[in-house]
């Protein structure tokens, strides 16, 4: 292959056809004829020519005619040669052929070579934006997603076959709309507040769920992407780039898992229930068979009267803690209303610390009294820290914000076998992006109560399952599974969520976001 771009010339005249020889032929490649079919021949055997020169008044076929020809077969820059006197010629050459170069007779060698190193370059920036083309077209076809492309104005300049049906159009009816014309699956809000976010971001990705026409089949969802081409610093409008991936098999996938784990759950949570009721119902049933076996006797001695007591007694004590294990459930399911109040967090909090703190410490003594194996090392610390003032006021429950922090106490009292810190740590928080938060918290300002301890810490795996109820890593007697899911019972219903970090062999922290209800700014905080 000749490394040099090959030019063409086409003249009914062998002495100008050898004059452009000699001029071009150090620098190009020049093909020379007479025959304008004899051009049209080589044209579209696939001869890459960067350049035609073509003179008008070839007897069988004039300039414009040959150039109207080939202006589609071809990205070769067309000269058109000529005398300079018949602009009317030129006019018509450039109308109907689509010339950009002329060159007049007789040849200026000088004027020759410029004019075609200038059409040679322009050739090979419409055959590399050619190649583009062919490029963008064969991704818009077979990409498996959907692709468009806005302008500054925001109207669409091109589009896949996927993008338009997911907006149930064809291609060309959306060429050149906008997307607030033909988006059928955003409100007018909902695309404002994706431009004025994209000038921020310049690319951002959201999730769209397109419900089926009929009810019986699965919702379709998209994840959009959008993103800003070619910003130019100071610019305000700018071209952008929608990418449309439907992830509904994925999400279908998700789902599946979801109701599994959900089963798995349910499972675990039936075992346990039934567990705890058997348990309960045997100590009342044994309690009574046996206080009735005593009643039958003709005359009952003093003893019996007392060991009849003792059995009662044991039977009440089993069925309140039945009716403390329903409360319990009740609680977590949110059947239980909540008692609401303003409540001041922080003098909530530090009244509550000497019954915490002696709370924690004896748990974390009866834990270790019965294993030998284990020394204490340490005693449990606890220490409330208030990074906010007083009268700052919440509306919840006080008994079950008191029974909320209490679990997660417990639960860091007992993650630290040989004693250690527990740190409750109350601070505002104003939310501004609920997307931080998975959505679960709108904007505002919000207490967050962390319990933050030195413990084992979690793996990710146990995090996904803290909050079920009746799931535990605590051995026998030693947790229900039901704390942390009250907890989040107990923060939902108040309006707030419950954010968890941990890391194994670190620690843990679970933070409740409870929504401010008013706030006295005249006190001051308390240090």
């Amino acid at each position: 292959m000749n490394a040099l771009p090959a030019i063409l010339v086409v003249d009914d005249d062998p002495k100008i056809l050898q004059e452009f020889k000699q001029m071009l032929e150090d620098q190009f490649c020049v093909y020379i004829t007479q025959s304008p079919h004899c051009a049209l021949d080589m044209i579209k055997r696939g001869v890459h020519f960067s350049a035609i020169l073509y003179n008008y008044f070839m007897p069988v076929m004039y300039g414009n005619v040959f150039f109207a020809r080939v202006r589609n077969i071809t990205v070769a820059t067309r000269i058109l040669l000529s005398s300079k006197d018949r602009t009317d010629f030129l006019i018509t050459a450039l109308n109907q052929g689509g010339i950009s170069f002329f060159i007049s007779k007789p040849l200026d060698p000088l004027e020759v070579k410029e004019i075609v190193q200038r059409a040679v370059a322009r050739s090979q920036y419409r055959r590399q934006l050619r190649h583009e083309q062919i490029l963008l077209k064969g991704l818009l076809d077979h990409l498996p997603y959907g692709l468009a492309f806005k302008d500054e104005q925001g109207k669409f300049t091109k589009m896949n076959e996927l993008a338009a049906a997911r907006r149930g159009l064809t291609v060309q009816e959306c060429l050149g709309k906008t997307e607030e014309e033909i988006e059928p699956s955003f409100k007018p809000q909902e695309l404002l507040a994706f431009k004025e976010r994209l000038q921020k971001e310049e690319r951002f990705v959201a999730t769209l769920e397109v419900p089926a026409a009929d009810i019986h089949q699965p919702s379709q969802w998209f994840l959009i992407t959008r993103l800003l081409l070619g910003r130019v610093k100071g610019e305000i409008a700018h071209s952008s780039v929608i990418m449309e991936l439907d992830i509904t098999e994925q999400k279908m996938l998700e789902a599946k898992l979801q109701h599994a784990e959900k089963l798995q759950a349910l499972g675990t949570m039936a075992g346990s229930i039934a567990h705890d009721f058997n348990n309960l119902l045997t100590t009342m049933m044994g309690s009574l068979e046996l206080s009735e076996q005593l009643l039958m006797q003709d005359q009952l001695q003093e003893k019996q009267i007392i060991s009849i007591k003792r059995l009662l007694v044991n039977t009440l004590a089993a069925a309140q803690k039945g009716a403390v294990l329903t409360e319990r459930l009740l609680s977590f399911s949110r059947r239980k209303k909540l008692s609401l109040q303003e409540v001041d967090v922080v003098k909530q909090i530090k009244e509550n610390y000497e019954l915490l703190s002696q709370t924690l410490s004896m748990r974390h003594a009866s834990r270790l009294k019965g294993d030998k194996k284990t020394a204490i090392k340490e005693s449990i610390y606890l220490d409330i820290r208030c990074q906010l003032p007083m009268g700052v006021l919440i509306k919840t429950d006080p008994s079950q914000l008191e029974l909320a922090v209490m679990n997660l106490c417990i639960n860091s009292a007992d993650a630290m076998p040989h004693g250690g810190k527990i740190m409750v740590i109350l601070h505002k928080e104003t939310i501004t992006d609920p997307v931080n938060h998975n959505h679960q918290l709108s904007c505002g300002d919000y207490v967050v109560i962390t319990v933050k301890d030195e413990g084992e810490g979690m793996s990710a795996e146990t995090i996904a399952h803290i909050f079920e109820p009746f799931f535990t890593t605590k051995g026998a007697g030693w947790g229900t599974g039901l704390g942390l899911a009250m907890v989040y019972g107990f923060a939902q219903q108040s309006g707030g969520d419950v954010m968890v970090k941990s890391q194994a062999g670190v620690g843990t922290a679970i933070s409740i976001y409870l929504p401010i209800f008013s706030q006295l700014t005249s006190l001051s905080v308390n240090r």
